[in-house]
């Protein structure tokens, strides 16, 4: 079969490779869409830092997918051949420290599926074999492409699971991007009365409009901070940066109000700066979010796209087959992401 598979920075391969079976306690997966993460472009492009200096070569990658289920390995009994699934493609131990507290995605030995750590095969190829632990059922009438979505969604739902409150509260995305737009989204099913959102990108900004965003703002031209204010009067309840930006961190900083939150999901590519006297006279709590529980954002995720709680048609900006992967997908997005939320592959 055809996959992409990872020999080094900017050297990802179309090739030829055997088909996976699954082996016990495995499930094999016909892939239906896989999309393309941030952390894939800094593993593309050669980022010294994080996970993606710890991608291991000759492994397909791929870590948001979903599609149906084809074969069972030895001691699977619990799911059926034809089932759609999406896919928690984290190994853990389950003996550390975090994975006692039902934290795996903070395992000491964490990896993922696409080859971070080790060498597990991921989505971008018809076929993959995964853990039973790592498939989640899709009710019926939820089709897989869109259940590929689960994954960066779940991000999202972690994200907002993080902050101390959210019924009736106001709250600030910094950033959208596909987990800021699903902050959002996740927002408004949480409760949140009032959602101001900040983008350079005026495609990104009128795709969280359609969303439901109060405010939408560009902070090259407006003080996000004033527009708050006008909203808000005091300042916003809640700030969720995805940037990894030190201005826009510092703008979230400067929109909240006293003893307000702000809930870091970003993928820090270096230390950030931030302006600790201001966020201490106003007793600012900053949090961080890491990926998800697999055990309660992905069931809950996979019910909020069911209820249309996620508008899939505004996260999906296009389609590409896996042939097109490097130049479709991404260089694309390196070069023109401002035109684009969630770029999905097809690996059929």
């Amino acid at each position: 079969m055809r996959a992409a598979v990872y020999h080094g920075p900017r050297d990802i391969r179309i090739e030829d490779i055997a088909e996976p079976e699954p082996g016990p306690g495995q499930v094999l997966i016909e892939v239906a869409r896989n999309g393309i993460c941030g952390s894939d472009l800094h593993t593309y492009i050669g980022s010294s830092t994080g996970g993606a200096s710890m991608h291991v070569p000759g492994v397909v990658l791929g870590h948001e997918f979903a599609g149906i289920v084809r074969e069972l390995g030895p001691g699977v009994d619990d799911v059926a051949v034809g089932a759609a699934v999406a896919i928690a493609p984290i190994e853990y131990c389950g003996e550390c420290w975090p994975c006692a507290h039902a934290w795996p995605h903070m395992c000491r030995k964490l990896a993922l599926y696409g080859g971070y750590r080790r060498p597990l095969h991921g989505g971008l190829a018809p076929l993959v074999a995964v853990s039973r632990r790592s498939v989640f059922m899709l009710p019926d009438g939820l089709d897989p492409i869109v259940g590929s979505l689960t994954e960066p969604l779940a991000v999202a739902v972690h994200a907002v699971r993080r902050a101390p409150t959210t019924l009736g509260a106001t709250a600030m995305v910094l950033g959208a991007g596909p987990i800021g737009l699903g902050v959002l989204q996740a927002l408004r099913a949480a409760g949140v009365t009032t959602t101001i959102v900040t983008d350079l990108s005026a495609a990104r900004r009128d795709a969280a409009a359609r969303v439901g965003a109060t405010a939408v703002v560009d902070p090259s031209v407006d003080d996000p901070k004033t527009v708050v204010r006008d909203l808000t009067r005091h300042g916003v309840d809640l700030v969720f940066d995805t940037t990894a930006a030190h201005a826009a961190f510092a703008q979230g900083i400067a929109a909240l109000r006293p003893r307000g939150t702000m809930v870091s999901v970003a993928g820090w590519q270096e230390p950030a700066r931030v302006d600790m006297g201001r966020a201490m006279v106003a007793e600012i709590d900053i949090r961080f979010s890491m990926t998800y529980e697999p055990a309660v954002d992905f069931p809950a995720t996979i019910a909020m796209l069911a209820n249309g709680d996620f508008d899939a048609d505004v996260m999906i900006s296009d389609h590409v087959p896996l042939e097109r992967l490097v130049d479709n997908g991404l260089e694309e997005l390196l070069h023109h992401a401002d035109r684009h939320v969630k770029i999905l592959i097809d690996p059929s």
